[in-house]
């Protein structure tokens, strides 16, 4: 395991506010392992990373409401007559 250094930074509301949504989808375990993903791979990396996250989250939570929908998907015959062909 690589050494670590306790540092004090001070940082704007909207990264703080970034940091708090990492660790709330968990895509970081604390708010020390966002700082570090951050740092390591870069803050747009990290937009992209939150937005698949919360893309996910409400499809899922629209899922587990709604259902999910099974209208015009393939069955099991369709597959089979197109490797027929």
């Amino acid at each position: 395991m690589a050494s670590s250094q306790t540092v004090t930074i001070k940082v704007s509301k909207r990264i703080a506010d970034i940091v708090e949504e990492m660790v709330r989808l968990g895509i970081a375990r604390s708010r020390n392992h966002a700082y570090n993903i951050i740092i390591e791979a870069g803050l747009p990396k990290v937009r992209e990373l939150i937005e698949h996250k919360r893309k996910v989250r409400e499809l899922t939570e629209r899922f587990l409401r709604e259902g999910i929908p099974y209208e015009n998907l393939p069955t099991v015959k369709d597959v089979e007559e197109c490797r027929e062909r």
